[in-house]
């Protein structure tokens, strides 16, 4: 499943839009947030790290094409919805993925998806392979047992079957490789204290990860990782420019 945004001053236009969505078949499509001006588009954008943005261009306020301004490389596909034919070059040339003219119709709307699918199989045909280079050329750790207190209890586990945590009020959710999760009763700062250093890192003040289930890192407006799960993890800014470094010193340890 993709997960969307769409953004267009016309209420009538998105409502349009979710409802040729409904119907699209070669893929399910997920609206995670929508928007009637770019700069509260940009904020659920940024909240949200949407897979596609639907994004009309002639708005009230701030024009579409100033979607650059904020993501100067984006990480997500941009679909420009427009009635001006005359933006198409411009559109190209900003290297969008596509755009639709307007009135939609579910013809070319599942034209532009279906290329964008097919798109995305590539994409992730070659992160793959990626991922199994990264996974061959990546030491192997055996992890350490340990003992997390949960509500009913507590539980024993390997610290390699854990691939990442999250703060959550008070607490800590522990989410293992088998996406099972645990609400342990520590912070996240109490949690990492526990935990092997040369495993786990702190990319963000609220997520701290299993170093060997990072398959990339990627730099964009809001930098994160892509855990062999599929999920993006946040990285802070403050961190950015050391990363690398950081991790790599941590395997080698």
């Amino acid at each position: 499943m993709l997960s969307a945004v769409i953004i267009d001053d016309e209420e009538v236009a998105v409502n349009l839009l979710v409802e040729l969505l409904k119907h699209h078949t070669s893929i399910k499509i997920k609206i995670v947030g929508t928007a009637t001006n770019l700069t509260n588009g940009v904020e659920i954008i940024k909240s949200t790290q949407p897979d596609i943005v639907f994004l009309d261009i002639n708005m009230s306020g701030r024009n579409g094409l100033e979607i650059y301004n904020d993501f100067k490389t984006p990480n997500f596909k941009i679909i420009f919805c427009t009635a001006y034919q005359k933006y198409a070059i411009e559109v190209i040339n900003k290297y969008a993925f596509g755009y639709i003219l307007k009135p939609i119709g579910i013809i070319e709307l599942n034209g532009v998806l279906n290329r964008l699918t097919k798109q995305l199989l590539e994409e992730q045909k070659q992160l793959q392979l990626e991922d199994k280079i990264n996974i061959l050329n990546s030491p192997v750790t055996s992890g350490e047992n340990v003992i997390l207190e949960v509500d009913n209890g507590f539980i024993i586990g390997n610290t390699r079957s854990i691939e990442y945590c999250y703060s959550k009020d008070a607490h800590t959710v522990v989410v293992m490789h088998s996406q099972k999760e645990y609400v342990i009763k520590k912070s996240i700062r109490q949690l990492q204290e526990i935990l092997p250093e040369n495993q786990f890192y702190q990319t963000h003040k609220s997520f701290l990860v299993n170093i060997y289930y990072i398959c990339k890192f990627i730099r964009s407006n809001v930098n994160y990782v892509l855990m062999e799960s599929g999920i993006k993890i946040p990285v802070s800014v403050r961190i950015t420019s050391i990363f690398t470094k950081e991790i790599k010193k941590k395997m080698l340890a």
